[in-house]
């Protein structure tokens, strides 16, 4: 536990904009040539380009949700996001074997329901405790669920652009310090 505390919010944030950009470039490689149709096995070199993308971005994202939950409230998120962590890390490398074997193996079947559980879930308890805790702008507690819908169910369709879009914005916040929302302390106005 140690040693994922000293993942920097600066660290977080250039590994949250490597996947913004991977999950970006997977995400026009499934709009220019769709692999909608090739079920479980990877087809052609756009199929090899989208799945090399989307390991490079299930990797790189993981830290972000360590970044984040320590301005959630304390307690649950940060289990949350270790979960969603490891649920993108394990996902990722699962996936190496299905650019090597040119389809998914049987073992991937197995995990991917389970790792996809993990960082769903953990997203959403980590969006839920960010919100609650105002520390961060809306857009990006909520943006957190939504990017793993537009990274997993609308992956055949060009969804990764969305995602990555979440991810290069939230990724630059982070690593620009400029993620921290302060609450506005502007006087309200007098009434009568």
């Amino acid at each position: 536990m140690q040693k994922l505390s000293s993942i920097t919010d600066k660290l977080a944030g250039r590994a949250a904009v490597l996947g913004g950009a991977a999950l970006t470039a997977g995400g026009i490689t499934e709009i220019v040539h769709s692999q909608r149709h090739a079920g479980n096995r990877v087809i052609g070199v756009a199929g090899y380009l989208a799945l090399s993308f989307f390991v490079v971005a299930l990797i790189s994202i993981a830290p972000s949700f360590l970044a984040l939950a320590r301005r959630a409230r304390p307690g649950l998120a940060m289990k949350a996001a270790l979960a969603a962590a490891a649920g993108t890390t394990v996902l990722g490398v699962t996936s190496i074997t299905s650019i090597v074997n040119g389809h998914d193996l049987a073992l991937f079947n197995v995990l991917a329901p389970l790792t996809n559980g993990a960082w769903l879930l953990g997203s959403v308890v980590i969006a839920v405790s960010l919100k609650r805790a105002g520390t961060v702008p809306t857009p990006v507690a909520v943006g957190l669920p939504l990017a793993w819908v537009a990274t997993i169910p609308l992956a055949t369709i060009g969804g990764g652009v969305l995602s990555g879009a979440y991810y290069l914005a939230t990724g630059y916040l982070l690593a620009t310090a400029a993620i921290d929302h302060t609450r506005s302390t502007a006087p309200q106005p007098a009434t009568a």
